[in-house]
């Protein structure tokens, strides 16, 4: 009973939205992309943006950016509050109890297509969380016909078959390993309550739609889930 109770409270927060600009970062580990605001108190020359640094800082696709007085930061990975408090300890070489603070003003986001049995299939932009759940919410729900324990995740870079996700382990046992985490270009594709051969039914469907993207057929707006 206490494992079903932790699975739907997971489910729920799971789905659960955030106004931008009140997402919590607490656990956050920043990433390529993320657009981020550093101020030093009562150093406008040395917060951005601030009056006379007008522009953000973005995080570079090596995880990397430069600050003044500091050098190159490597900031993959760290959570704001660890930026802070590496950039306060940096800056205390040369200013008396610098008071720093570091907020992420937008998140970097990963695209990924959510098809086969959803409300909703399409390309979606997933940021701050990245996994199955918040895909399949992304596109509103699986259907009445879907089935739950055939969901398949396909690696843009994929080799072999595709990773095969039973949800109802994570419904009834609370394996929240199942939500797995998903990255750009990863398809999401669920199944129906049938039999359903990877290979002649699946694979061809995603290629399809892959080309189609490519080619601008299947254009229209990029849907976007903010967390």
């Amino acid at each position: 009973m206490k494992k079903l109770v932790l699975a739907l409270i997971l489910i729920s927060l799971s789905f659960l939205q955030i106004p931008k600009g009140c997402a919590a970062t607490d656990n956050y580990g920043l990433r390529a992309g993320d657009v981020i605001s550093i101020n030093l108190f009562g150093h406008p020359e040395l917060s951005f943006p601030a009056p006379g640094n007008i522009d953000s800082i973005i995080i570079r696709p090596d995880g990397r950016f430069s600050y003044p007085f500091v050098g190159e930061i490597l900031a993959e990975g760290l959570t704001p509050q660890q930026l802070a408090q590496y950039i306060f300890e940096q800056l205390a070489k040369y200013y008396v109890n610098p008071r720093v603070t570091v907020n992420v003003m937008k998140f970097s986001t990963e695209r990924v297509y959510v098809l086969g049995q959803v409300n909703a299939p399409g390309l979606y932009e997933l940021d701050k969380s990245r996994n199955l759940l918040d895909a399949i919410g992304s596109a509103k729900g699986w259907t009445k016909d879907a089935a739950k324990t055939k969901v398949f995740v396909i690696r843009k870079d994929q080799k072999g078959e595709p990773t095969r996700v039973n949800l109802m382990e994570l419904f009834k046992k609370g394996d929240v390993s199942k939500n797995i985490p998903l990255k750009e270009g990863d398809v999401v594709f669920l199944t129906e309550n049938q039999h359903i051969d990877i290979l002649n039914d699946i694979l061809p469907l995603t290629q399809i739609y892959y080309n189609l993207r490519v080619s601008g057929v299947y254009g229209g707006s990029t849907n976007t889930l903010t967390q």
